[in-house]
């Protein structure tokens, strides 16, 4: 066993110190590195009622490497629907909702007016605490497109969950069994919103 001089211990800080750097340099230029060297993994872009599209939201090398693909497509076309979309798309899942927020409200400059943009935009807002952006989103939604049914969905949550308005969160459900019986979760919303006071 080596004894802990002071030249060992000096040693042991520089090398810690070292690998510090060394891993935040790491970091930096892979999350950071330009987008012309990324990889051409973004060829598949769905728009937002499409299934997501696999990828490591963990941060993953494949990730990265699609968000950069992504930001170069949109340094090429600044209005690239697809990349805007898919951009929110990565970040709403990831939990990156403030992102994901810039991103919808770029993609609905260049398509304004569209359901699904509106109902993923308005799922951000709920998400951080702005349930009445979120209902306004879910609204406008509808009104741009009345068979969108998952705007209505939205809405029979954010009125039940987070404002507890019985009458309106049941009214929405009604309207949202009328339009899509098979919604998923109906019956548990139903049940839901029948018990608040």
């Amino acid at each position: 066993m080596v004894a802990l001089t002071r030249e060992n211990f000096s040693f042991l800080l520089a090398g810690l110190a070292f690998g510090v750097l060394l891993g935040f340099g790491l970091f930096h230029a892979v999350a950071n590195r330009p987008a012309e060297r990324a990889s051409e993994e973004a060829a598949a872009l769905q728009g937002p009622a499409g299934p997501p599209a696999p990828t490591q939201v963990a941060g993953g090398a494949p990730m990265i490497q699609e968000i950069n693909a992504l930001k170069r497509a949109l340094e090429a076309d600044p209005r690239d629907l697809a990349a805007l979309t898919r951009l929110a798309n990565l970040h709403n899942d990831a939990g990156m909702w403030t992102q994901a927020i810039g991103y919808y409200e770029r993609a609905l400059e260049v398509k304004p007016g569209d359901p699904n943009l509106l109902t993923d935009l308005g799922v951000c807002y709920r998400e951080i605490r702005q349930p009445d952006k979120a209902l306004g989103l879910f609204e406008q939604a509808q009104r741009s497109d009345p068979s969108h049914w998952q705007s209505l969905y939205n809405t029979v949550v954010v009125e039940a969950f987070d404002f507890k308005r019985r009458e309106r969160a049941l009214e929405a459900l009604a309207r949202l069994e009328r339009l899509n019986p098979q919604a998923p979760n109906l019956a548990e919303l139903r049940r839901a919103a029948e018990q608040i006071p």
